[in-house]
């Protein structure tokens, strides 16, 4: 009985470390990330696929740097910038920082940053809609 509870005691602090270290990896978010679902203020206000207002998607590259582009109305707008990726005690954000203003940043504040969020369903965020924003919904 001793050894089942050292082994489960173990096992515990393996299984706590490994979620610690999928958490705080940041390498989880390199790549392109690209727009699957839009939704409104208004219940039942939800895009998927060619439906939605624009196309668009968002590259992070590992140097720290990413690149955002969006088609709409057959005009598409590219811009880059810098990111920074924090971990907090409810996930994971990544802080954009743009180098001038452009239509395509969405954020609350009308600033040259945008916030995203990494949900545990491996979705990518914006946090535009917690000022009314449309909810923008990214995966890889």
């Amino acid at each position: 009985m001793k050894h089942f509870t050292i082994l489960v005691a173990f096992l515990s602090i393996f299984n706590s470390c490994s979620k610690d270290a999928l958490t705080s990896d940041n390498t989880g978010y390199y790549g392109k990330w690209t727009l699957v679902k839009m939704s409104g203020t208004l219940s039942n206000s939800e895009t998927t696929g060619a439906a939605m207002e624009w196309q668009e998607f968002y590259l992070f590259n590992t140097n720290g740097t990413f690149t955002k582009s969006r088609e709409r109305n057959a005009i598409k707008t590219t811009i880059s910038g810098t990111y920074t990726a924090t971990t907090h005690s409810d996930g994971m954000y990544l802080e954009l920082t743009y180098p001038n203003a452009s239509e395509i940043i969405g954020n609350c504040y009308g600033n040259l940053k945008e916030v995203l969020y990494i949900a545990e369903n491996n979705t990518l965020s914006s946090t535009w809609k917690n000022c009314d924003g449309p909810g923008l919904e990214y995966k890889k």
